[in-house]
């Protein structure tokens, strides 16, 4: 958190200036303790609290008493800004060593980065073994909403266990015409089997998802699970999976895509009606993208670079690093969502201006699954600032109360209308940064 000093000295006597100095020094002595409190449990909380940002600057300057706390957390660190291979180097390396004080609770965390890590290198089969460990040995340390994602996970892996990695062939640098639908919402062209569809593009899809009536119209093989697929209301929708061998759209050819297939009626919204989405796995492996506004997608050849590292991912949801003035803050993203919501901890964060001064309402959440009404305000203006540069919203709805667990974490998710402050945005899933020009 960035804070502000700024002390006025006037033209008093000596003696009155001691005492201030002295004042000052008391306060510093008094501020040292909580400094020394930069331990390996302050680190692994910043962690757990998914203060991916405070815990990559904090790594260099924890005091640690055991040689292996600093690679444990740099292992997480390296998880949520998505090194994965670096991060399975120091996981195994902490497993194989298991030095003394290395907890169970801390074991777990572990192998839930492990997975994580598997599944962004398209390793399902080490993924499920990982998960079925967790599952085993270490449920004790999951949360109720833990355990029940970890069975859909177990049985997403299983399902995919021997499909091919993903891999993906771009023809230098790339540009496709996207177009926004009747929702408002990106869409893409993509070319499944000689055929053409447009299909959703979607950074706060944790995967990519097709409608059953699709699958079968390409020949995908539908694979029955008993997998549940959590939708912006909390609740779960039954969901097939199926592998597509080649995905094209634009001079981007995508092999081994594995999609969630849902039926139909999950993505039908009225005359509105859903047939795909590009989810996180594609969009991650094009290593940078660039959307102006007029929904033009560029995918360079060679990523740019940056020394600003302002993206973070918790699991498969892109997180950045915000500010408002001089406060930091972090919200998902989802180019699906067409407006920007608040969560509670940025309710808690300025309750003060917020309760008693603005008129408690209902607020509905809508999506696949149906709709969620919660209790909430709507703040008539907030601006925010990514990288430098300053963006304003009005009338944001704040949730007062949490939808899900998730919610807890972060102050909010932006949504389209936090974009339209500019001309355009580029994510970098190699050195980690989204630029807003």
């Amino acid at each position: 958190m960035k804070t502000n000093f700024h002390i006025n000295i006037d033209g008093g006597s000596v003696y009155k200036r001691a005492q201030r100095f002295l004042f000052l020094t008391a306060i510093l002595i008094l501020a040292l303790p909580s400094l020394n409190a930069q331990d390996f449990n302050y680190g692994f909380g910043l962690y757990k609290g998914c203060d991916f940002f405070g815990l990559r600057d904090a790594i260099p300057n924890i005091k640690y008493s055991s040689g292996w706390q600093k690679e444990y957390l740099e292992s997480l660190s390296r998880n949520a800004f998505c090194d994965f291979k670096g991060s399975n180097t120091l996981v195994g390396k902490l497993l194989k060593d298991n030095p003394e004080g290395l907890a169970d609770s801390l074991k777990a965390e572990l192998y839930k980065a492990k997975s994580n890590n598997h599944v962004n290198l398209f390793e399902y089969k080490d993924a499920l073994e990982c998960d079925l460990l967790v599952s085993k040995s270490y449920s004790a340390f999951l949360d109720e909403e833990e355990k029940d994602d970890l069975i859909d996970d177990i049985n997403l892996w299983t399902a995919v266990t021997d499909a091919k990695p993903q891999t993906m062939l771009k023809n230098g640098d790339v540009t496709i015409q996207m177009e926004r639908d009747i929702a408002n919402l990106w869409n893409i062209p993509v070319s499944i089997n000689e055929l053409e569809f447009k299909f959703i593009f979607d950074t706060g899809a944790n995967f990519s998802v097709i409608v059953e009536s699709v699958a079968q119209k390409l020949g995908l093989k539908l694979i029955d699970t008993k997998l549940k697929v959590g939708t912006i209301t909390g609740k779960k929708v039954d969901s097939k999976v199926a592998v597509c061998p080649v995905l094209k759209t634009g001079g981007v050819k995508v092999n081994n895509v594995v999609f969630l297939v849902l039926p139909d009626e999950a993505l039908s919204f009225g005359f509105y009606k859903i047939y795909g989405i590009i989810g996180n796995p594609i969009i991650r492996s094009f290593g940078e993208i660039t959307v102006n506004k007029d929904n033009l997608l560029t995918i360079p050849a060679l990523p740019s670079k940056r020394p600003v590292q302002n993206l973070a991912f918790h699991g498969f949801t892109p997180v950045i690093q915000a500010f408002r003035g001089a406060d930091t803050l972090r919200f998902t993203f989802d180019s699906g969502a067409m407006s920007t919501i608040l969560y509670r901890p940025y309710f808690e964060k300025y309750r003060k201006e917020i309760e008693g001064i603005l008129e408690q309402v209902d607020i509905n959440l809508g999506g696949a699954g149906g709709i969620e009404t919660v209790k909430g305000y709507y703040i008539p203006e907030i601006v925010l600032g990514v990288n430098g540069k300053n963006g304003t919203i009005k009338k944001v709805s704040l949730l007062s109360e949490l939808s899900k667990n998730k919610d807890k974490y972060f102050h909010g998710n932006l949504g389209q209308d936090y974009f339209k402050n500019y001309e355009s945005m580029t994510f970098n899933f190699i050195d980690m940064f989204v630029q807003f020009k």
